[in-house]
């Protein structure tokens, strides 16, 4: 997967009722680069989580990370939002309340077995966080 390492993420767009996500960056420098304008869309989309969002904001990476090790690192905000229905893999059937081992579990096995996987964004100015989706492709746009 491409990094898009210094692209400027320019916007951003959720269709929820489809589960898209996607990113429109931009190659604002003077230097040679294959691609002047970009879209990064996540298809299957099961949750996200994006901060710092300044507008136009400059990618340092785009990167897959292990499913298991990134619900493993939420697991504690995913307890403390699940009473908002957010994510809605976590704790889908909240009661009886079961331990978060459990949980976790669950929702590792859940969303493996619809091929989900996380993709990480980092930024070196601005919007940072990770996408939960089935998919991502790139298209470079003219």
């Amino acid at each position: 997967m491409r990094s898009w390492h210094d692209f400027h993420l320019v916007g951003y767009a959720v269709d929820g009722k489809r589960g898209l996500l996607s990113f429109q960056l931009e190659w604002p420098y003077d230097t040679e680069t294959d691609a002047r304008r970009a879209r990064v869309t996540f298809n299957g989309v099961e949750c996200y989580y994006l901060e710092h969002d300044l507008g136009e904001n400059i990618m340092y990476g785009l990167n897959e990370v292990p499913l298991k090790r990134h619900l493993e690192q939420w697991a504690d905000r995913f307890e403390t939002e699940c009473k908002w229905g957010w994510p809605k893999f976590w704790r889908p059937i909240p009661y009886p309340r079961r331990p978060v081992e459990v949980e976790l579990k669950d929702a590792v096995d859940r969303l493996l077995s619809k091929g989900v996987k996380c993709f990480e964004l980092t930024s070196s100015y601005g919007l940072s966080g990770w996408v939960l989706a089935a998919d991502v492709q790139h298209a470079i746009e003219v």
